[in-house]
């Protein structure tokens, strides 16, 4: 059943997952609008990095859309890094500097739901 959706799935799930790339752009404006703040050089540089990665993430994500074949591991690795941010999240919840995650972390756990379906049941569709 997913398998059949599953374009759909990553077109959406891979243009959300780019937005951060707006981060690697205007780091300061972007993790101001999540309730976030850097202070220090080194902070504006990893913020601009994880911003970068994630769009390179969602990207992969589009781009896997269009090709089946590479879906597999394209999937896979975007699961694990979405994996990951839901685990540190909901590690770190009541952490008020964190709170401007708290929605992409829940938007990454349907995604890693998602990708988990298809990736459990492939040629069971």
């Amino acid at each position: 059943m997913i398998h059949r959706h599953m374009k759909a799935i990553l077109l959406v799930t891979g243009l959300i997952t780019m937005l951060p790339g707006l981060q690697f752009l205007a780091p300061e404006l972007m993790l101001q609008q999540q309730g976030l703040s850097v202070t220090d050089g080194a902070g504006v540089f990893f913020a601009r990095h994880w911003g970068l990665v994630v769009f390179c993430i969602g990207a992969l994500l589009v781009y896997s859309a269009g090709r089946p074949e590479a879906r597999r591991p394209i999937v896979t690795a975007g699961m694990v890094q979405k994996l990951g941010l839901v685990i540190l999240v909901t590690m770190n919840w009541s952490n008020p500097a964190l709170q401007g995650l708290q929605p992409a972390a829940v938007f990454d756990a349907v995604c890693v739901v998602l990708y988990a379906l298809y990736l459990f049941t492939s040629g069971k569709d």
